[in-house]
């Protein structure tokens, strides 16, 4: 799950400490047991993702036994069934497969269907989320990829009572000569770390920050927040995870350039 970047510095560091650029083999050895399962949108199935890199390499291996698994200490059924599937018992791994429990499958109809029970199952009535904070923002649907965001986004916040408030981005080629042909194509691209070009928000509406803008303040890439209120440039935010619970935050817009990737192939902001 680490960033291939990461690797690549390590990589870079052991040639480093051995003054040699020859190559190093590395085992990175797998383990089911400290993380949740994601379950991946498929067709008529679905997968569960459960790839986590348990190697230590600094500098020698580091070995530990999980007897508990402190993210799902609330629901010691689940708990227990991570723990024995990391240990590879049966009934729940046989023959090297993983049979999931019925209880945590949604029963494949369509991808509307099938979305908006997953949506139900998850969030519950999600138009009581503003009177049941504390509970329903630590519920998460994850997806194998981004472009699954967007869809299930869209469908939360249409689910949301209040009225829908609608702010764009305004995209700009560095070189200004490629602005007129290139700007439509800009509104297209979802960088990571950036929203979307139309953000939909309603008022108590959850939203999480990509960029750090300030630590001190509890204001960092991850933290949850509740819009409370919208102006044309400026978001009226309260934190609501973390040390700085309650704390009021004022977020404005924000110049960012991403890096040029795959996906543009030029710098813009």
């Amino acid at each position: 799950m680490s960033r291939k970047e990461v690797i690549k510095a390590l990589d870079k560091m052991l040639k480093d400490i051995n003054d040699s650029e020859r190559d190093k083999t590395l085992m990175i050895r797998w383990r089911f047991s400290p993380i949740l399962p994601v379950v991946q949108k498929g067709t008529r199935q679905q997968q569960i993702d459960a790839s986590l890199v348990s190697s230590y390499l600094w500098p020698t291996l580091t070995k530990f036994h999980l007897t508990e698994n402190m993210r799902a200490r609330f629901d010691p059924d689940f708990s227990k069934y991570i723990l024995e599937l990391g240990k590879g018992m049966p009934p729940i791994t046989i023959d090297e497969l993983v049979k999931i429990s019925t209880a945590m499958l949604i029963h494949y109809e369509n991808d509307a269907t099938s979305l908006n029970l997953l949506v139900d199952a998850v969030f519950h009535n999600i138009c009581d989320y503003s009177v049941n904070i504390s509970s329903t923002m630590n519920r998460a649907i994850l997806t194998p990829n981004n472009s699954y965001i967007d869809e299930i986004n869209t469908l939360l916040i249409q689910k949301f009572p209040r009225e829908l408030k609608r702010y764009y981005n305004f995209d700009e080629s560095i070189d200004a000569s490629e602005q007129a042909v290139m700007e439509d194509f800009l509104n297209t691209l979802t960088p990571n770390g950036l929203p979307p070009h139309e953000l939909l928000l309603k008022q108590n509406c959850p939203i999480m920050l990509l960029r750090n803008i300030n630590r001190s303040e509890g204001l960092c890439n991850g933290t949850r927040l509740i819009c409370r209120n919208f102006d044309r440039n400026v978001i009226h935010a309260e934190i609501v995870v973390g040390h700085h619970n309650g704390k009021k935050a004022f977020i404005p817009r924000i110049s960012l350039l991403p890096n040029p990737d795959e996906n543009s192939g030029f710098p813009f902001k």
